[in-house]
């Protein structure tokens, strides 16, 4: 009886959706390399989306066939990131499969051999001398081919002509390149596509970028840097009436700009904006110039707030749990508050059209809480605060923090808040007024709780007022104007106030 040993299944690895605001990613790094095998759920590659860095896990148990992203691409989502040999789920059948991959896949070469490719494509004809001509320049390629073809001006048709099966790949490219043109020496440059494409249109050396930077790879930062100190130093050079004015004197060619030398130079430090101060930068832009902000001041008494604390905190310490923090108590007065006043955990929704918008008020309370990474500022969400009790809130706030600042949140941890709230007091800021986040129409303001005189009365009616020194917050609502007024945002600080000067209300 003869048994058929089945041949490993190809499936393609694609830029994820991970998450629901996600369009599209950065390829970060490769963490394995063509050729190697991999267990389902071993880490492949990273990938960095709107804020944060992911790591995107193996779909089944194979082994990583071609890469078809390069590290720095970015690409929308459902784009082939590799190709994959899928093994089956008998571990000698799995073997055997492997083993019949092609010399070129288990010797780890880049590029898979033709059968592997035409099985992949079966509908890509073989190429021919007579039918290029007919097919004028639609040639099968990768997105990364046609990249890197770009880069060094080679018509691709010239490479499937050479006998490089379809469709082409960038390995296809730069065999290519090794092939037909020895003198051009790739090796002494290692640089990403999209740095070598910029630098090409800018007429930037990158050998001398790679070269002041010990031999590592040229990326856009370095290139966009390099860029911005060019601008810079051509700003800086004398009108033409000082030249007409100036003495004659010879000038020695103008030297490639060191990588070394971007980071100091006379006027400025030049830093390139980061993907995540970028769209920090520009959603803080939009919300300024369309949102009408207002801003209401309030002082809270933390006395009973911080006694509430410490008494949990020696209650939850007999049972080895942590203590609760400050703003974890601030974040359960909030969503109480927000419970009372649903008006203010709402947005104005205005995607009908002019003359067509509406408010939503949220059924759900998600607080969104802005942690200072050291990178970039993020806000992970806490899903129904609401619901939750304080040492219930007190650990999900602490696991969103650390995650925030390991990097290990995903999309859907920074997304969905319904009202964001931002402490600076632990940096010793008395006060200071947020800007609303887009898709919000609130967001409060916490500074340090110092140590200020305070005039108490024993009843309204009380004749002998004193002076104590208290524990004093002081906070911030900006509010949208189009959705809430300024009595509406009153009432809801007041509500806050209530809960934190009597805390055991929260109990």
């Amino acid at each position: 009886m003869q048994t058929t040993q089945t041949q490993p299944e190809q499936r393609t690895l694609t830029m994820p959706k991970l998450g629901m605001t996600m369009t599209e990613g950065t390829v970060v790094r490769w963490l394995l390399g063509p050729g190697t095998h991999f267990e389902k759920g071993e880490p492949l590659v990273e990938v960095m989306t709107d804020k944060v860095n992911l790591e995107v896990e193996a779909p089944c148990t194979g082994q990583l066939l071609q890469i078809l992203a390069d590290e720095g691409e970015t690409l929308p989502v459902g784009a082939p990131l590799a190709l994959l040999a899928a093994e089956g789920r008998d571990p000698a059948a799995a073997a055997a499969a492997a083993a019949s991959l092609p010399p070129s896949i288990q010797a780890a070469q880049p590029r898979p051999a033709a059968e592997t490719r035409s099985a992949l494509y079966p509908s890509v004809p073989a190429p021919g001398q007579d039918d290029w001509e007919d097919r004028e320049e639609r040639v099968a390629s990768t997105p990364a081919a046609k990249r890197e073809a770009a880069l060094h001006a080679i018509d691709l048709r010239s490479i499937a002509q050479a006998g490089f099966p379809l469709p082409l790949t960038r390995a296809d490219v730069l065999a290519f390149i090794e092939r037909h043109q020895p003198d051009q020496d790739r090796s002494a440059v290692r640089a990403t596509p999209l740095a070598r494409k910029m630098a090409r249109e800018h007429q930037l050396d990158l050998a001398s970028l790679a070269e002041q930077k010990g031999g590592e790879k040229v990326t856009r930062a370095d290139v966009e840097t390099a860029l911005a100190l060019r601008q810079q130093q051509t700003t800086a050079q004398p009108s033409p009436g000082d030249r007409a004015t100036a003495p004659l004197r010879p000038q020695a060619p103008t030297a490639p700009t060191p990588v070394a030398a971007l980071a100091e130079s006379e006027e400025a430090e030049v830093v390139p904006l980061s993907p995540t101060r970028r769209l920090i930068g520009q959603r803080m832009l939009a919300s300024v110039t369309t949102i009408p902000h207002i801003y209401l001041d309030l002082e809270i008494d933390m006395s009973e707030a911080e006694r509430c604390r410490q008494s949990l905190a020696r209650s939850l310490a007999a049972q080895g749990e942590a203590a609760p923090s400050l703003t974890a108590l601030i974040i359960r007065a909030v969503a109480a508050a927000l419970r009372t006043h649903p008006e203010v955990n709402a947005t104005l929704d205005d995607s009908g059209g002019p003359g067509k918008e509406v408010i939503r008020r949220w059924r759900a309370v998600h607080i969104g809480v802005a942690v200072d990474t050291g990178q970039a500022l993020l806000t992970p969400v806490i899903r129904h605060a609401d619901r939750q009790t304080l040492p219930e809130l007190a650990g999900n706030l602490r696991r969103l923090v650390e995650g925030a600042r390991a990097g290990k949140l995903s999309p859907d941890d920074l997304s969905g808040a319904t009202f964001t709230i931002s402490n600076l007091g632990m940096y010793g800021i008395d006060t200071f007024h947020a800007i609303i986040p887009p898709g919000q129409s609130a967001i409060l303001a916490i500074g340090k709780v110092a140590q200020r005189g305070v005039v108490i009365a024993d009843g309204p009616t009380s004749h002998s007022p004193r002076l104590e020194i208290r524990p004093i917050m002081k906070v911030s609502l900006s509010a949208d104007h189009r959705v809430l007024d300024g009595a509406t945002g009153s009432r809801f600080l007041q509500r806050c106030k209530l809960l934190l000067e009597n805390p055991y209300l929260l109990l």
